[in-house]
């Protein structure tokens, strides 16, 4: 499978992340460095998105205190250029890369 750009990745997400995150308000932002928000954050967002989140990187919980390094997955036939699922009914997974301490 290809990899996307981190900076094609940290477009993507953030289109997503900003549009999870209007709703939300200000108090429930994501941001931090690389333009990801937590583990957590990250896949919710997605999720609310319709992706199914699968996850690369030894899981330690909470995720909330893990990183995201990158998200494969959003470049395929069912996802348009501004990175939103195409069709809903078409099982579409992304892959969330993480780094967690102690994991």
């Amino acid at each position: 499978m290809p990899k996307i750009s981190r900076a094609a990745a940290a477009a993507a997400v953030g289109a997503l992340i900003a549009s999870a995150t209007a709703l939300a308000g200000p108090a429930d932002a994501v941001g931090g460095p690389g333009g990801f928000g937590n583990a957590q954050d990250t896949i919710n967002a997605l999720q609310a998105q319709g992706f199914n989140v699968l996850i690369n990187g030894a899981v330690v919980y909470p995720l909330s205190g893990c990183k995201v390094l990158g998200i494969e997955g959003l470049r395929n036939d069912n996802v348009d250029g501004s990175g939103a699922i195409i069709d809903r009914t078409k099982f579409t997974t992304v892959w969330v890369d993480i780094s967690c301490k102690g994991g």
